[in-house]
C-alpha cells in the first residue's frame, strides 16, 4: 500500500469515493466542500488516498491546527474513510498511514484520526497508537431512519413528540426552507442564539461568527442535484409562529444522511412546539431528497441531559464511535502536550 496526494484534478474521484464509502454519522466532514470550508477559515488542508495496487482503499483529509510555541498537529475528522470492500484491512491501512506520517509529517506533533468504529479493533492500540481520554466529535449520535413513509416515521416517535408535531400545526406554526441565508436572517439567528444561550445558564453553545460566515460562503451555492448527493449542501429551516420568526435550524445534506448542525429559538415561542416541528419538517425534506437517515446530532446524558432527552423522544438509532486515535509523531513532546492539557483542563 502507498499514500497518494489528492489534487484538484482528482476532485470527482474524491467525491465519488467518499460518497460511496462514508459513514452514516459525520461523513460530511470528509467531503470536498467541508475541506473548502476549512480553507475559508484560514486553515491548511491536505487530502490523500491510500492505494493498494490499483485500488483506492481509503481516503482522508488532514486539517492542520496550530499549538503554542509554534507547534502543530493534524486532524482527520471522521477519517480515514475506508472502502466498504476493504474494512478488514483497517489495521493495515492505519499502519501504512502511521509509517507515511513519520516520514512526511515529522514537523507535526501528532496526527489525529477519527475512524467510524464502534469498538477498538484488537491489536490496534499499543505504543504506536493512543486513544486519549477526551474526544473531539460526539461519541454518540441519535439518528432517525427515513426508510418508511412520513406517517410511519411520525408514528415511530414518542407519543408526546407525535402530539407536539400536531399541536404545532394547530398553534400557527409554519416553515420555510432556503438554500441561502440573507444578512437579515442571520441577524435574526444571532438573536435566537443569544436567547438559547440565556436558557442554558449563558453557556455559549455556538462557534464563532467567522465560522458561520465561512459556512454560508462555501455552501450557499447552487443546490442543483445530480441524484447522487456528491456535493455537501446546506439548507436553512425557518420556523414561524403566527408569522413571527420563532426558530432556525441549519441542516447539512451529504451522501445518505441529513445532519442537523446548529439551531436557535426564541423562548417565548417554545410552547408552540416549533423546535420539534422543524425537525420533522427537516426529516421530510431529507426523505424527499432521497436521504436514508436524519442525524439529530450528538447526545450525552451527563453533559447535555435535557438536549439528550429531547432527541431521544424521536426514537431513532444511537450510533456510538470510539472517538479519536492519536499517532504520536514526536513522542516525547506528545507526552508533554497531554500533561499540559490535563492540568489546563
Amino acid at each position: 500500500m502507498k499514500i497518494e496526494k489528492v489534487i484538484e484534478k482528482d476532485k470527482e474521484l474524491w467525491k465519488d469515493f467518499v460518497r460511496e464509502n462514508c459513514p452514516t454519522v459525520g461523513g460530511f466532514m470528509q467531503s470536498w466542500e467541508w475541506g473548502e470550508f476549512q480553507e475559508a477559515r484560514g486553515r491548511t488542508i491536505d487530502r490523500f488516498f491510500v492505494v493498494d495496487g490499483s485500488e483506492k482503499v481509503a481516503a482522508f483529509t488532514i486539517v492542520h491546527y496550530s499549538l503554542p510555541l509554534g507547534m502543530k498537529y493534524g486532524y482527520s475528522p471522521r477519517g480515514p474513510v475506508i472502502a466498504l470492500s476493504s474494512e478488514d484491512k483497517f489495521i493495515e491501512i492505519c499502519e501504512v498511514i502511521r509509517q507515511w506520517a513519520l516520514k512526511e509529517l515529522s514537523h507535526l506533533l501528532f496526527l489525529r484520526i477519527e475512524p467510524a468504529l464502534s469498538c477498538v479493533p484488537p491489536g490496534l492500540i499499543g505504543k504506536n497508537f493512543k486513544i486519549p481520554s477526551y474526544y473531539i466529535q460526539p461519541k454518540h449520535n441519535h439518528v432517525v431512519s427515513l426508510g418508511k413513509s412520513e406517517e410511519e416515521i411520525l408514528n415511530s416517535f414518542h407519543a408526546s413528540t407525535r402530539s407536539n408535531v400536531r399541536r404545532a400545526e394547530k398553534r400557527g406554526v409554519t416553515t420555510q426552507i432556503k438554500d441561502k441565508v440573507t444578512p437579515d436572517e442571520y441577524i435574526n439567528f444571532i438573536e435566537m442564539m443569544k436567547d438559547t444561550c440565556a436558557r442554558n445558564s449563558d453557556k455559549n453553545l455556538y462557534p464563532s461568527d467567522e465560522y458561520f460566515k465561512s459556512l454560508f460562503l462555501v455552501l450557499s451555492e447552487d443546490h442543483s442535484l445530480d441524484g447522487k448527493h456528491r456535493r455537501l449542501e446546506l439548507s436553512a429551516f425557518y420556523g414561524f409562529c403566527n408569522g413571527e420568526p420563532a426558530a432556525t435550524y441549519f441542516v447539512l445534506f451529504f451522501g445518505d444522511t441529513a445532519t442537523y448542525l446548529y439551531g436557535g429559538s426564541h423562548a417565548k415561542y417554545l410552547s408552540s412546539k416549533v423546535t420539534t416541528y422543524l425537525h420533522f419538517e427537516a426529516m421530510k425534506e431529507a426523505k424527499r431528497r432521497g436521504m436514508r437517515f436524519y442525524d439529530l446530532g450528538g447526545i450525552d446524558p451527563v453533559r447535555w441531559p435535557t438536549l439528550t432527552d429531547f432527541k431521544r423522544q424521536f426514537k431513532g438509532i444511537e450510533y456510538s464511535y470510539i472517538g479519536n486515535i492519536d499517532i504520536p509523531l514526536r513522542p516525547f513532546l506528545y507526552k508533554i502536550y497531554n500533561i499540559v492539557r490535563f492540568f489546563k483542563k
